[in-house]
């Protein structure tokens, strides 16, 4: 019988270890080519309806981060259509980019949806409590991150992207104030990231980049409350020595920025049993709900706790 080779190294699981990188960094330059072309296709192909015009200030909400932000799981046939709630979309590509749509999942964000966000969820509510309309303006990329990866990245301070998604979201929100007129605000900023950051950046670094965001988001469109959203709770718990440290900067952020809010995720609303870091569209109706309760009391009494 062989005798197991004890000169192997064991796999480094420091986030950005060269491991890591290897594993969980940039694809092969073949794949992002044919991904790229892919994505082409889908952004010409993607479509919407023409939201009807409105009367009152748009509340503007942007959608901001990775696969949870944009939605990846099961439709439903209730999904495509847009209800009866001023709900609508400041679209981030397709062939209606640059007019206000219904807000039908999926979403348009920098690529579309292929399954059912949060964002509508909670633009509905918004709409019932305040009676006005609500523009969302999705700015998602699934599997991105600070650390540069495939071309992308939300790091501010990142020049090398081929797409920074940070400068992407600010784009698109500007227009989306411009299209919604002077009296249209930002709402509140969703966030939900940090999944493929866990085996690429340190904790410390992570906090340093979420904080810049939200410091570059309010310099330009105000003070509005920021909200994140917990990653699904099962996929910290079946990888918990690696995303530990980020879940632990999501849950302390309000610490550090004032009217930041963090809200746990539902159990048991994975997507599937073997794909557990993905929210379903259940967890995700759940998830929207959670966090506009977080964002009207935080709005109320200005505590985040």
């Amino acid at each position: 019988m062989q005798e197991p080779n004890t000169d192997t190294p064991a796999f480094d699981l420091t986030p950005g270890s060269p491991d890591q990188i290897a594993r969980h960094g940039d694809s092969s330059r073949r794949r992002q080519a044919v991904r790229r072309a892919k994505d082409e296709v889908l952004r010409l192909l993607a479509t919407g309806e023409t939201a009807p015009r409105v009367d009152a200030p748009y509340l503007v909400v942007p959608i901001l981060g990775q696969s949870n932000a944009v939605g990846d799981n099961e439709l439903e046939p209730d999904d495509l259509s847009p209800g009866v709630l001023p709900v609508h979309q400041w679209p981030g590509c397709g062939r209606r980019k640059g007019q206000i749509l219904l807000a039908t999942d999926p979403l348009l964000h920098e690529m579309p949806a292929r399954g059912v966000g949060f964002g509508r969820s909670f633009g509905e509510r918004l709409a019932a409590e305040t009676g006005g309309p609500v523009l969302l303006v999705p700015c998602g990329r699934g599997d991105t991150s600070f650390y540069p990866k495939n071309g992308y990245s939300w790091d501010p301070a990142d020049r090398s992207a081929r797409v920074n998604l940070f400068s992407f979201a600010l784009t698109q929100i500007e227009a989306a104030l411009a299209a919604a007129g002077p009296s249209a605000r930002v709402a509140a900023f969703l966030w939900h990231q940090g999944e493929s950051d866990v085996p690429l950046l340190a904790p410390d670094a992570y906090r340093a980049r979420l904080e810049s965001v939200v410091t570059g988001l309010r310099s330009r469109f105000g003070d509005a409350p920021f909200i994140v959203g917990q990653m699904v709770p099962e996929e910290i718990e079946s990888r918990r020595a690696e995303y530990a440290g980020i879940d632990d900067v999501h849950r302390t952020l309000p610490r550090t920025v004032d009217r930041c809010v963090f809200v746990p995720g539902p159990t048991g609303m994975a997507k599937s049993p073997t794909e557990l870091i993905h929210y379903s569209r259940a967890g995700q109706r759940e998830l929207g709900a959670r966090m506009y309760a977080a964002y009207a009391d935080l709005s109320s009494t200005g505590d985040p706790s």
